[in-house]
């Protein structure tokens, strides 16, 4: 089974392996560890990372064609393919 590109939600924020998580722990790194209070303002970050993480699957889903991935065939000479992006429902 292929691996789906997930933006992530709010609701099982602790329970999912989303690109909006990747994206908070990237800025954690950066930045050193992030506010946790209040609880709306930890929503509203995790929004926009959210929103952000759409925009990006969207973009590589709908323009699949940009990507062209070229292998070799053991000395038979090379052939070309592009992928299949998919993409789990999260909004």
């Amino acid at each position: 089974m292929a691996v789906e590109l997930y933006a992530g939600e709010i609701a099982n924020w602790d329970l999912n392996d989303s690109m909006a998580k990747e994206i908070e722990r990237a800025l954690a790194l950066l930045m050193g560890p992030l506010p946790s209070e209040p609880q709306k303002a930890v929503d509203d970050r995790r929004k926009l990372f959210i929103a952000i993480a759409n925009g990006v699957i969207n973009h590589l889903r709908d323009n699949q064609e940009a990507f062209v991935i070229t292998y070799n065939l053991g000395g038979v000479g090379t052939d070309t393919t592009t992928p299949d992006i998919q993409v789990r429902d999260g909004i």
